[in-house]
């Protein structure tokens, strides 16, 4: 019996201290993270609804769409890898690894890829929007 009384304050106390990081992480992102819950793409990757951005899974940019893209006026990207962990190629560079924010992309179309060492978890073309800020969750398999 006086073991069992021991206990109890301790789990509350943990359960106390686990619910109020919870609800903190929630507050802190919850624009993000409420994006990154709601979105069921097949492939993998979430973009926060912003006028003018656009994604197209399994595309790559042609020639012709080359020539509208405009490193001038780029925007901003910010991306989160949920359930595990990613690097960003953007136009075949590496951009950086998960989580990454507010990295400069070029306005137009880009050929997106985000992989796990080998493992591609998406890849596709993200059409960015002059000026645009871009939030970006990828979900591992």
């Amino acid at each position: 019996m006086a073991d069992s009384n021991l206990r109890t304050p301790r789990l509350l106390g943990l359960s106390l201290a686990v619910g109020l990081t919870l609800g903190l992480a929630l507050s802190v992102g919850g624009n993000v993270r409420a994006a990154a819950m709601a979105c069921d793409d097949p492939s993998n990757f979430c973009l926060t609804p912003t006028s003018g951005a656009k994604w197209q899974a399994d595309q790559s940019v042609s020639a012709k769409d080359k020539k509208k893209r405009n490193a001038k006026a780029g925007g901003s990207l910010s991306m989160s890898v949920d359930g595990g962990r990613g690097s960003l190629f953007v136009n075949g560079r590496y951009a950086g690894t998960a989580p990454l924010s507010g990295i400069t992309v070029p306005s137009g179309p880009n050929d997106v890829q985000v992989r796990d060492g080998a493992t591609v978890l998406s890849q596709g073309v993200l059409w960015v929007p002059k000026g645009g800020s871009l939030s970006v969750t990828v979900h591992h398999p």
